[in-house]
């Protein structure tokens, strides 16, 4: 092996492991999303698990269940946008202009 494949390999290995630390910080990190001017709020982390989910109890009151299911998905959704381009962002810092397709990560 000459040596610009091995400082290559070297290079490709450090971005490895960082790439591998950003993800476990981006687990702890989360984004929020609310839907119906702020009746429905969840909170949602880079590893995209939702982690709260906050209802206006006014919603119930009105007992619309499907209002409520609409509601609860668009925040959901919109969340898991939100942390998915957070981890897009975060890892593009990583790999440069390596031109990564979208959504690798």
């Amino acid at each position: 092996m000459n040596g610009k494949m091995g400082k290559m390999l070297k290079q490709v290995q450090k971005m490895q492991n960082q790439m591998l630390k950003m993800q476990e910080e981006l687990n702890d990190r989360t984004v929020e999303a609310a839907s119906g001017g702020g009746a429905v709020r969840c909170v949602v982390s880079g590893g995209r698990e939702l982690r709260e989910l906050v209802i206006d109890p006014d919603l119930l009151r009105e007992n619309d269940v499907e209002m409520l299911q609409d509601l609860i998905m668009a925040a959901v959704n919109e969340a898991l946008r939100a942390a998915e381009k957070m981890v897009n962002d975060e890892m593009g810092k990583i790999t440069g202009g390596m031109g990564l397709p979208p959504g690798m990560f």
